[in-house]
């Protein structure tokens, strides 16, 4: 007995809770061959009872079959928009992870065109007194949300979007040989990005979980290094003797890889980073119009974007 009455002040208090946060206003309800001007309070989807503010409580088999549709989609939107009977949980998911990586030769490619020739000739030279090391990471990175339906009865036709922000650095210099003297191969550039999803569930039935997720963001990490390599001489000696012809082969391969720029070692790296993800899961009201409630993470993105579309502060957190 005291189970069946905790259970009851529970789905009393859980309705009163859903109750508070809908009031679709008044409605003319078609009942026993009358009409009556009021507005719900609250549905009991058990007893199939119905109370309305000025009129008390009815049978739900009273009321025209157009009115019994309109009480129980009632019922279903204010179930939804209860935050104690139907609950969100937002949760980062991390997909898939791929690393490439390899140790190469750079090399330098020329192109002359030659006049009655459409096809130009091509030049490759090797750039053997270097080795660049090359790696890339591409992570799949994105967000979950469970949707649990707490209520004792089914929410039907539910609509979730989401969208996803992340940023993705890229060089402000290309990797190219050609302006590697004109620009600072460390120099990267912020991407603002946002994928976008929108998927329908046609039911959830109560106490059932179903969990949605965001689009993938495709986060890189790409680093690269270049260094000289030092080669040493076993006879010093020798490598005085043959210091001259050294100094004329310098000065033909400074002419050679003309255009290089001064390329010593370095290091670059450009990153991406996931910032947060918006979701919003809608019901379509009484009047027909879409009513959202929308879950963030983190909940300071509201400050940085618009869910229209745009930035509204690069810098806020």
């Amino acid at each position: 007995m005291k189970k069946y009455l905790l259970q009851s002040v529970v789905a009393a208090l859980l309705t009163s809770a859903a109750v508070a946060q809908y009031d679709a206003g008044q409605h003319t309800f078609s009942k026993d061959g009358n009409t009556i001007t009021d507005k719900i309070l609250k549905y009991d989807s058990e007893e199939e009872q119905v109370t309305l503010e000025n009129n008390g409580r009815h049978p739900l088999k009273t009321f025209s079959p157009a009115d019994q549709e309109y009480i129980i989609h009632w019922n279903q939107v204010a179930g939804f928009m209860s935050t104690m009977r139907f609950k969100m949980d937002i949760a980062k998911s991390n997909w898939a992870r791929m690393k490439h990586e390899q140790t190469i030769t750079p090399f330098y490619m020329d192109a002359i065109q030659i006049p009655g020739k459409k096809t130009p000739n091509h030049r490759v030279i090797m750039v053997d007194d270097y080795e660049e090391y090359n790696v890339i990471y591409m992570e799949a990175e994105g967000y979950s949300i469970t949707l649990r339906n707490q209520n004792f009865f089914p929410i039907e036709n539910l609509t979730v979007e989401s969208k996803v922000y992340y940023e993705q650095e890229n060089y402000t210099t290309p990797d190219s040989l050609f302006v590697s003297s004109e620009s600072s191969y460390t120099d990267t550039v912020e991407t603002n990005k946002v994928r976008f999803l929108s998927e329908s569930i046609p039911i959830i039935v109560p106490r059932e979980e179903v969990t949605m997720h965001s689009e993938c963001a495709i986060i890189v990490d790409h680093q690269v290094d270049r260094n000289a390599l030092v080669t040493t001489s076993e006879d010093e000696d020798e490598e005085d003797d043959e210091s001259d012809d050294s100094e004329e082969d310098e000065e033909d391969a400074e002419e050679t890889i003309e255009g290089f720029g001064d390329w010593d070692n370095h290091g670059r790296r450009r990153k991406g980073k996931v910032i947060g993800v918006w979701f919003r899961i809608g019901i379509k009201g009484l009047d027909g119009e879409m009513i959202w409630r929308e879950a963030i993470e983190p909940t300071s993105l509201t400050k940085k974007y618009t869910w229209e579309g745009g930035v509204i502060d690069k810098d806020a957190e």
